[in-house]
């Protein structure tokens, strides 16, 4: 995940990096142990997974948008 990238609208990676990573230190995961015990499918899995995760959210998020432009168009 590169830090510095943004969505419109969105949470910057880089925050989203910051919380994943203190997640796993509070549970004692070593993210280097891990990658290494995750086989292939489920690494494609799990990019799956945040694909229509980012998907849904600017669904969310555009529709709480054109309600908000709407509302203040009246």
């Amino acid at each position: 995940m590169m830090a510095d990238q943004k969505k419109p609208n969105g949470i910057p990676n880089s925050i989203i990096d910051l919380l994943v990573n203190d997640l796993f230190k509070k549970n004692g995961i070593n993210t280097e142990e891990v990658k290494d015990q995750i086989t292939d499918d489920k690494k494609q899995a799990i990019r799956d997974l945040v694909e229509d995760l980012s998907k849904q959210v600017d669904t969310f998020l555009n529709s709480n948008n054109t309600k908000k432009n709407s509302s203040t168009d009246k």
